[in-house]
This record gives C-alpha cells, structure tokens and sequence, in this order.
C-alpha cells in the first residue's frame, strides 16, 4: 500500500507540473516505463506472506472435505435429466479440480531443501572417517509435499551415513583397487509415473553378502540351513531386519542396530517402497519410490463378492479382460492361477477369496477382470468381479485397531456416501506369498552366480511334467518345450514307417516317447494325442507322450541318472514325488541320426585329435538358464576341463577382467547384454 502511494503521488506530482508537456515526446514514454518498474520493483517486497503449515493443513482437509462433495454432486448429476444442474455440476468439478491443483501446490516445496544440507553432513562424517567422499545432488528442484518432505529426512540422513561409514572405502584401499582416491556418493531425484524417485548411487565397496550372513546367523535371524538356500536378493534383503548391523563396534555412526529396518518402516508407512540393488566393489544403490502426496490420490474403484474397494493409480500398471470365448484363458499351475500376458507368465490373486469375503455368484461363461499391479519390484494381476470408475479419493487414516491389517492402507468416501477401503498393494502380495521370485517379469534379479563354482545358487527351474506308461513320473525341461499340441488320431500319417502330421504348412514327424524309453505302448490308446513340440537345428519335432499335467518349479538340483539308458538326463528328487527327466534332443537324435552327421563329418575331416586338443581347457561357459550351466559344466569338468560360469554377457565381462580364458562358450539370447 505504501509503495502505491507512493507512486501516485509521483504520477501526480508529474502531471501537476509543466515540464512534463515541455518534453520531447521520445521521453515521456521512458518517464512512464521508469515508474512502472519502481512500482514493481518496490512491489516485490510484498509479494509473498507466510502462512502456518496448520492453516495450510486445514484448508488442505477442507479440500479433502470438498472434493468429496464434488464427487457426490457428479454421481448424482449423472442420474438427473436437469440440463441446468448438470451444467452447474460440470463447473463445479471443473472449478474444484482448478482449486485442489492450487491447493496442492501451495504444500509442495522443492528437494533440494532437505538435500542441499547434506553437503556438510558428508563433510563432517569423512573428516571424522578419514574419507574423502564427494556428493553430488541431481533433480533438486524436484517438489514433494512439505509433509512427505519431513517423513524422509531422518530415512535419507540415515542412508547418506550408511553410504560413508560402510559404502565408501579410504582412499588408499580404493586405489590399491584400482578406483578414485575420492568416493562420489549421487543422490537423484525424478518424477516416475506419479511417484517421487530418490536414488542413492555410490561407488564404494558393496554389501559383502558373506559378512551378512555371516552376523544374520550370529543374530538368529537365520540358520545355516537357511543360509544355503537363499539367493542374493534375500541376502541383501536381510538388512532390514530388526537390530541388523555389520559394523565391528558401536560408535556414533553406526553398531546400534537401529537403522535399515527404520528406513524401510518410515518409507512404507507414507506409501513408498524402498528398492535395493548392490555389487561387491562396486556400489550399491538405494531407491526410495514415494507418492507425490497423501492427502488426495487418483484411484481405481473396483467391486467384488459385493463389497467395493479403491487400487491406487500409482500401483497400477494396466487393466486386462479375459473373455471365456477368447484363445487366451487363465490356466492353473499347481492349482494357482495364471494368466499369459504377451509371453509372460503372470501369477493372479483372487480378490474375494484373498480376504476371505463371500463368493460371489459369477457365471463361469462371464469375463474376468484382472487389474495388474505392481507390488515393489515385480507385478501380478487381481482379479475383481466388475471395474467400477477412476476418481480422485481422500485418504482417510483407518483406525488403529484395523491397522494390523496388511490388505488395506486407508479408507475413503465415494460418491455415493459410501465407505471404500483402500487396498495395499503390497500388502496384498504378502497375505498371498507372493515375491519375486513367482514373477517373471524379475528374471535379471535371480542371476546368483559364484564364479568359483560356476553354478547359480538357489535358481528356480521350471519343468514340464508329463504321464508315460510307467509308475515314475516325468518331467521336460520347460526352455526345451516349443508349443503343446493335441492332435487326432485320424490326423496322424505314414511317410514309410515314419508318423507324421501335417502341421502348420510343414510336416511334423511323431515320436513316441514310450516306444524311445522302452516303455509298454499298448496301454495308451486314447482317441487324442497330446505332443510336446521341440525344435531342433530349425526343424520342429513332435513328442508323444500319454498326458501333460502341469509344470513343476523346483530349485533341486539334477542328480546322476541311476540307469544309462538313452534319452534321460537324470532324476529330480523333490519332496512330493521322484522325476525321471527326459532329454528331448537325444531322443531326436536316437530317432534321426542324420541330423548329427554332419557335425562328426567335420570334426572327422579336421583330422585332429579332438578330444587331447581340448584337454585341460580354460573355459568360460556364459548362459542365462541354471540347468544348462549346471549340466554343460558337468560334463567338460567329466572330460578334464576347467570351467567358469556366467550368467550373461556383462556378467561374462566382469570374468574376463579378473580370469584369463582359453575358450568361450556362449548362448546368443541371453538378458542385459
């Protein structure tokens, strides 16, 4: 106010004398401009105001409040024929979401706030380590909700000091390793399909897995049994374990056991997630993934068994409709639901029978619904009864008594009045059991490779399980399997003694595998023919066999075969049941000896001792499958050959940095490289 009097009191005092009509006309345009600047300039004084975050909190509630009617008021314009309501009701909403947008931002402030004070932490820590750490800060101006900006204070300071105390080495151990004196710890922050992303790189020395277990197992947390079994993601995952610690000693950065798991605690409780990757002296990396903001959040509506819940948008990735008439149906693997999402196998909870609610009364001929959600670092599909709407929620906290329950995270009003829980994505994988491991879409997080030995530890392989006229059961390797067919048996043809079956506008020749394994054939004499379909030095080969039944996923390892007879690889002694697996390709070869004559052919006309060439070979066998790493190496290790394995082709690199080969023996379609 005092700047505009001010001003007017020049303009008048301007006007009021002569001599501004005694100008030239060129300067009375810059008498006018000089004012206006004044004016603006002296205005900038008094252009912001501070407010108290509780004011800002109320009105953030009263937004909530608003948004809720505005939700109604829409619900019910949809039902009403008045034009003129149902154009005030479209303002509405439209003035509403112009509103909350402002509301929202009046809460947001940048990162860098929080991020800029940790350039002295790293200093104060590494004058007292005797470190010499440099930290670099990305995406500062990235903004985050004031309230989520003070929940991950204490979670990032307690990583930061993590990365300098335990991450990061002295500099004369890093050059003795062939890094910078100085370590670099980077701290990036994004946008990320409606999420907040905060990464913590740093390239110190890793999380040493042996250390880990090493005090997993003093603590109790696990046994040695245990210990065996568990691959490297669960070994890093053991961090986060109440009253976790590697360090040595207690001292004022670390020891106390109070760290990791408290991270982990205050980032779910806003609705984030923390990832973890690390490799041992390399680095590891910390990702924090947290929701924009709290308060209001754009939300599924789904129903099922008669109750409605909200998914949010942020966990969810796409919205899948499986016809009963379509080619594509949900199939059981050991009695759990699946579903073929282009190639992949993705596992499905049901919604209703998850949280033990009544089943509906759903005609199998109807539609299923799948909402496929992502659940920390891997994903799968829920299926609900029917897909309601999309709105933009308020989070309501849920009382304390109903908080151990790990499927809902909040509640909130619908349009209609009323209540809809807010389901916990992750929560919800948990009640279920389901981890990473279940999902393929996570195939790079179970490469576990120790060079030493060369074989993966603790690798899920799947396997195809199969009826012969025999009391054993059968198992294919499933990477061996083309397709599953099921043929007539007026389908099947004669070319000499030879069955084949025209197919797919080639020939299919039929091999029989009770007749190959000297099993009885006269019992099978089913009208359908079911054939497991192998391709072999680009030729598809049919198998027969008397039934498919289901997969198998085990992480047992193959034994020796206890008979030599042709065509089976060995046995798979799991808990339910023994396995007799099959070697598809030899009993291709049994059947067409041709197909390998050419290579013998050549190796003939090289004219040199093959096997004493190759003897005592250095050999780097790079393949992405565990059991053909395991049986490919054991078998150059029968013939004298020293063998190192590598899951693909970067890990191949990191080899041959450390270990000099004389041969390399590598898959062409491998994951990363």
């Amino acid at each position: 106010a005092e700047a505009a009097q001010h001003i007017i009191k020049k303009l008048e005092t301007m006007n009021n004398s002569d001599e501004i009509f005694n100008k030239p006309n060129n300067q009375q345009p810059q008498e006018k401009q000089e004012a206006s600047e004044t004016l603006l300039k002296e205005g900038d004084s008094t252009g912001s105001i501070r407010v108290s975050v509780q004011l800002l909190d109320s009105l953030m509630t009263l937004m909530g409040e608003m948004v809720l009617v505005r939700n109604q008021v829409l619900q019910y314009s949809n039902q009403s024929e008045d034009l003129e309501f149902l154009n005030l009701s479209q303002r509405l909403n439209a003035v509403t979401s112009e509103i909350q947008e402002q509301m929202m931002k009046t809460r947001m402030q940048p990162i860098g706030n929080i991020l800029n004070k940790f350039h002295r932490l790293v200093r104060d820590i590494s004058n007292e380590l005797d470190k010499s750490i440099q930290l670099q800060i990305f995406g500062a101006e990235t903004e985050l909700d004031k309230s989520l900006l003070e929940a991950i204070k204490d979670p990032l300071t307690h990583i930061i000091r993590n990365a300098c105390d335990h991450g990061i080495e002295k500099s004369s151990l890093r050059e003795a390793a062939g890094k910078l004196s100085t370590g670099s710890i980077h701290i990036k922050s994004y946008h990320e399909g409606g999420q907040i992303v905060i990464e913590v790189k740093d390239d110190g020395q890793g999380i040493k897995k042996d250390s880990v277990l090493k005090k997993a197992i003093e603590k109790g947390l696990i046994n040695e049994s245990q210990a065996v079994s568990m691959n490297e993601k669960d070994i890093i995952q053991l961090i986060f374990s109440p009253g976790f610690s590697t360090a040595e000693a207690v001292t004022n950065l670390s020891g106390r056991g109070v760290g990791m798991d408290v991270v982990k605690t205050n980032i779910e409780r806003i609705g984030g997630t923390v990832e973890i990757s690390s490799k041992e002296n390399l680095g590891s990396s910390i990702k924090l993934k947290i929701p924009l903001t709290l308060a209001i959040v754009p939300a599924l509506i789904v129903e099922t068994s008669g109750s409605t819940f909200a998914i949010p948008q942020v966990k969810l990735i796409e919205l899948v409709r499986v016809d009963a008439s379509s080619e594509e149906k949900i199939e059981f693997v050991q009695n759990t639901p699946v579903y073929r999402l282009r190639g992949e196998i993705l596992p499905l909870v049901d919604l209703g029978q998850s949280l033990e609610l009544h089943k509906s009364d759903k005609n199998e001929n109807f539609a299923t619904n799948i909402a496929v959600l992502s659940a920390e670092n891997f994903s799968f599909g829920l299926m609900v009864d029917s897909i309601k709407d999309t709105a933009d929620i308020v989070v309501k906290p849920i009382n304390r008594l109903l908080k151990s329950l790990n499927a809902y995270s909040g509640a909130t009003i619908l349009g209609d009045g009323s209540v809809a829980l807010i389901l916990d994505v992750q929560g919800i994988a948990k009640i279920t059991n389901l981890s990473a491991v279940n999902s393929v879409s996570t195939k790079d997080d179970k490469k576990d490779i120790d060079n030493k030995s060369g074989l993966s530890t603790n690798e899920d392989q799947d396997f195809l399980v199969v009826n012969l006229n025999s009391p054993t059961s059968h198992a294919i390797l499933l990477n061996y399997v083309h397709r599953l067919e099921e043929f007539k048996n007026s389908e099947i043809e004669l070319s000499g003694h030879q069955r084949v079956i025209r197919y797919r506008d080639s020939i299919l020749p039929i091999i029989s595998a009770n007749k190959e394994l000297g099993y009885d054939e006269t019992g099978h004499t089913a009208d359908l023919v079911q054939v497991i379909v192998v391709k072999r030095s680009g030729q598809l080969f049919g198998i027969e066999v008397n039934s498919i039944v289901d997969t198998l996923t085990t992480q047992v390892s193959l034994e020796k075969c206890l008979n030599k007879r042709a065509g089976i690889l060995g046995n798979l002694n799991c808990k339910e049941k023994l396995f007799v697996v099959i070697d598809p390709i030899e009993l291709i070869l049994n059947c067409f000896p041709e197909l390998n004559t050419q290579k013998i052919e050549s190796s003939v006309l090289q004219k040199t001792p093959y096997k004493n060439s190759l003897l005592s070979q250095k050999i780097l066998f790079v393949e992405d499958t565990a059991f053909f790493r395991k049986h490919v190496k054991k078998l150059l290790e029968e013939n004298g050959h020293d063998v190192v394995c590598a899951c693909d082709g970067e890990d191949a690199l990191q080899v041959l940095k450390n270990t000099s080969v004389d041969l390399i023996i590598s898959d062409i379609e491998m994951p990363k490289m």
